[in-house]
């Protein structure tokens, strides 16, 4: 019933659940508090990397490169925003040139 109640279910709730129902539960929690940590620490992991080779005077990753929670489409999504945003540096600087 604790363990239950930890998981987020109230105790008026539990006492309608099977033992194996609660426990499946109580598993499940736990399973995605597991991979949700494990998560973290590859955010720590690839941090450190990045505070490192910044230190270092090494060249820097996209941070989509860095931390494997992009999806393809996001991905994409930001390197056409990185594009654009040179294309923009580009023609900008080309347009003052012109007035001067």
């Amino acid at each position: 019933m604790e363990l239950g109640c930890a998981a987020g279910r109230s105790p008026l709730e539990l006492e309608d659940w099977t033992w194996g129902e609660t426990l499946m539960l109580v598993r499940s929690r736990q399973k995605a508090e597991r991979q949700r940590y494990q998560a973290l620490s590859v955010i720590g992991w690839e941090s450190a990397v990045l505070t490192a080779k910044c230190l270092a005077g090494e060249e820097v990753q996209p941070v989509y490169d860095c931390y494997p929670f992009w999806e393809e489409a996001e991905r994409q999504e930001l390197k056409l925003a990185g594009y654009r945003a040179m294309m923009e540096r580009i023609s900008g600087g080309r347009k003052e040139r012109e007035d001067v």
